[in-house]
């Protein structure tokens, strides 16, 4: 290993270890110290690769993205097959996301919700980064939504770009409900008013 992948290995170290902290115990209550403790790097090898607690929390949640996104195009979105069930199957994984987390042991919620609700007042870079996230959703939504629509799968009196954040904030909302009641039932009540609204 050359002194790149070994640099690129830590900085992955601490990403998913913040990842994890954060996730369970939320931003605020995690402290630096037990970042650096979990991933088992010094201050000096955080600071070379992170100028700041904020801009950790930036790359996490790019990291935390690009994996759910790799997640998606790899069960869903490179099946080929129609919008509507395309968009289906986005809702059931997310949904079954929501199942995994009670098996393991706790509903965590949504990472990007987590993060926006704690931070959005506070760090304008967060918020601008959690934003464009949910806009890269939205527009995935929308665009399957126009598809689907062309194809004759959906009515026509279904707006796309309406919907989709719909669809979004259904699913936000669910993800906040179940993390409060600690249980995996509003997103399997909201994926099926979803699918039975949308089906023809």
């Amino acid at each position: 290993m050359n002194i790149s992948d070994k640099a690129l290995a830590t900085r992955e170290r601490i990403l998913e270890s913040a990842d994890n902290l954060f996730y369970l115990h939320g931003y605020n209550a995690t402290g630096l110290d037990k970042i650096i403790k979990a991933a088992e790097v010094t201050k000096g090898n955080f600071y070379y690769h992170f100028e700041s607690k904020e801009s950790l929390a930036i790359a996490s949640l790019e990291r935390h993205f690009d994996l759910l996104t790799k997640e998606l195009e790899q069960k869903v979105l490179n099946r080929k097959k129609s919008p509507l069930k395309t968009l289906f199957g986005i809702l059931d994984l997310m949904s079954g996301r929501q199942k995994k987390q009670k098996q393991d042991g706790y509903m965590r919620g949504c990472y990007f919700g987590n993060l926006t609700l704690e931070l959005s007042t506070d760090s304008q870079a967060v918020r601008n980064k959690v934003k464009d996230i949910f806009k890269q959703y939205l527009d995935l939504f929308e665009s399957l939504l126009k598809e689907a629509k062309n194809t004759g799968e959906v009515a026509d009196d279904i707006d796309p770009k309406t919907f989709s954040a719909v669809i979004l904030s259904q699913m936000e909302g669910a993800m906040l409900l179940d993390k409060a009641n600690q249980k995996p039932l509003a997103m399997n009540t909201c994926v099926r008013f979803i699918k039975r609204y949308l089906s023809p």
